[in-house]
């Protein structure tokens, strides 16, 4: 399972500390939004200053000094973080504190309750019809000022099982154990229990957007995050300790990408630190960079330019570039997995190195593990390198392509607005099973459905797979019906954001699975464990934590809790 991204906006909670998950400090000249900002704001609607880059902070990233009103370097005056801007229950939370200062929570739905606080420990109501809950360093006394701010959420566990949430004590006592609330959690059990049992009974959890692979710019291992970090969410990513903790407490194998433009330091300090911290029955899943083939990243483009730089004799004689960029990523690759295996020494069996290549197209897959141009200064096709090559066999994209909304658009008078065709389409079969040629796949070539194309994906590259020896894994699958940029049609959004909903969905996610076990695939991490439906993708197995009864959910739980392995060493 991949981990969804770390936001305040994201409705999955993972720590029971919510400001670990909080959005960066933003920068006000009032307490609140509409305010007297508009006087000289830079920002949306008055909201923020936009000087962050004038911050005092310290390097945890607590707030050390605000300016002083006579202050006119700047315009900034508070700072204020998102906690949540929705998704949290009602009720009263606390505000832990280190230091001296003053916090506010005058912005949105929470509000301090004076006469249950006291100083360090503040207690808010929060009640998320009047708005999200924010947290503004309104003071702070420089030699001491406010840090270690921690945000708990009512309710709490019984003290033997931290995995399942206890809204009071009346749920616990007996052999449950005595109730303990989330501000009282040993600092071994930082986890919402619905988070971690959600976890347990996984084989792998990938952490690409725990660690912002596709943003980050980090090449020094110095410039990491740390697990001292005021919260998980900086534009370093998740630190590497807080990823692997999770994994050893939920007993999974961590699925971590090396940052793109990191240096061979930081590979040898990564791998160095994970085999000390990773349980001695767990296996590091490794990769480097994500979807190198898709430009839509900026590392890809920039793996294309140092491609055409490594290699410009054959530029000059006309290579494909986009060939060379594959050999460039799969050159870089095999030296991650060769430092990597290094520092493992005698573990070296612990680390698995994955090639992500395009489920699409196989001859790209061919491309990365010949790596025909590399291999000349390797001595050896970079296959050779790694442990298994990793696609993204979604189903369903073709669905959303403009082309083909005139035909989507006749099936909103149906009854059911359209379902039943959508499914058709999906599964390339009529409601009693029987094969038929989808409307839509039709158009596109591919008249077995959205699920007939995955299922070639997956029978093209388990072909090339073979002919390196390597096993084919899913670094992302799952689902992929989403409006495309700037689609306006609310009714298309509402037919697929129903079709998600579906109990036939969940039988779409059982036979996807079932394709994949037959075309000999071996791991597969969905895409993604939680995630609210918008108009940029409807990933979430689960739309919120609590969301235990979604049939996507329940689909990949039967599949993973109720059907044996089938591969040698599985």
């Amino acid at each position: 399972m991949n981990v969804g991204g770390l936001s305040p906006y994201s409705p999955e909670f993972p720590s029971i500390d919510l400001m670990k998950v909080s959005g960066a400090w933003l920068t006000q000249c009032a307490n609140k939004p509409g305010s007297n900002c508009n006087n000289f704001a830079t920002g949306a609607s008055g909201w923020e200053t936009l000087e962050e880059s004038k911050l005092d902070l310290d390097s945890q990233g607590w707030i050390k000094s605000l300016p002083a009103s006579t202050d006119t370097t700047v315009k900034y005056r508070y700072v204020t973080t998102t906690i949540t801007a929705g998704g949290l229950p009602d009720g009263q939370y606390v505000v832990r504190y280190d230091g001296q200062g003053t916090l506010t929570y005058t912005s949105g739905g929470a509000a301090k309750v004076a006469s249950a606080s006291t100083p360090g420990r503040d207690v808010v109501q929060f009640t998320a019809a009047k708005g999200g809950f924010f947290v503004t360093v309104t003071a702070t006394t420089p030699t001491n000022y406010l840090r270690n701010i921690r945000v708990y959420p009512p309710g709490g566990a019984c003290a033997n099982d931290f995995t399942t949430y206890a809204a009071s004590a009346a749920a616990c006592g007996g052999s449950k154990g005595a109730y303990v609330a989330f501000e009282s959690f040993p600092s071994t059990q930082p986890w919402f229990p619905q988070f971690i049992s959600d976890l347990k009974g996984f084989r792998t959890l990938r952490f690409m957007d725990w660690m912002k692979t596709n943003s980050t710019m980090i090449t020094d291992w110095a410039d990491r995050s740390l697990p001292t970090d005021r919260n998980w969410n900086g534009v370093n990513g998740t630190s590497v300790e807080t990823m692997v903790d999770l994994s050893n407490a939920a007993g999974a194998d961590p699925w971590m990408n090396i940052p793109p433009h990191a240096t061979d330091d930081y590979v040898h300090q990564f791998a160095r630190l994970v085999h000390q911290r990773l349980s001695p029955s767990l296996h590091l899943n490794l990769e480097y960079s994500n979807e190198a083939w898709n430009y839509a990243f900026p590392a890809t483009n920039w793996m294309l330019a140092q491609g055409k730089a490594y290699w410009p004799t054959q530029v000059a004689q006309g290579a494909n570039v986009y060939y060379l960029e594959l050999n460039w990523y799969a050159r870089r690759l095999a030296q991650v997995c060769t430092i990597a295996k290094q520092e493992f020494g005698a573990d070296a069996s612990r680390v698995t190195c994955i090639a992500n290549t395009q489920a699409s197209l196989a001859n790209m897959t061919q491309q990365t593990l010949a790596c025909t141009y590399a291999a000349a200064e390797l001595g050896k096709p970079c296959a050779r390198f790694f442990d298994a090559v990793a696609i993204a066999p979604y189903f369903g994209y073709y669905i959303g392509n403009p082309n083909y909304r005139p035909t989507i658009q006749t099936w909103y008078t149906d009854a059911d607005g359209g379902l039943s065709k959508l499914f058709e389409e999906i599964n390339g079969a009529d409601p009693s099973g029987a094969p038929m040629t989808a409307p839509l796949a039709a158009l596109s070539k591919f008249p077995g459905g959205a699920r007939g194309m995955s299922k070639g994906w997956m029978t093209t590259t388990k072909a090339v797979a073979d002919t390196y020896g390597l096993p084919m894994w899913a670094y992302e699958g799952g689902q992929h019906l989403l409006p495309y940029q700037g689609d306006t049609d609310t009714k298309f959004y509402n037919l697929v954001l129903a079709a998600n909903r579906d109990a036939r969905m969940g039988v779409a996610y059982s036979q996807d699975l079932a394709d994949w076990k037959a075309a000999g695939g071996q791991v597969f991490s969905f895409y993604n464990h939680v995630s609210p439906p918008s108009k940029y993708g409807f990933w979430g197995a689960k739309e919120t934590l609590a969301d235990n009864a979604n049939p996507k959910w329940k689909a990949v739980l039967q599949t993973r809790d109720g059907t044996a392995c089938w591969w040698t060493g599985c």
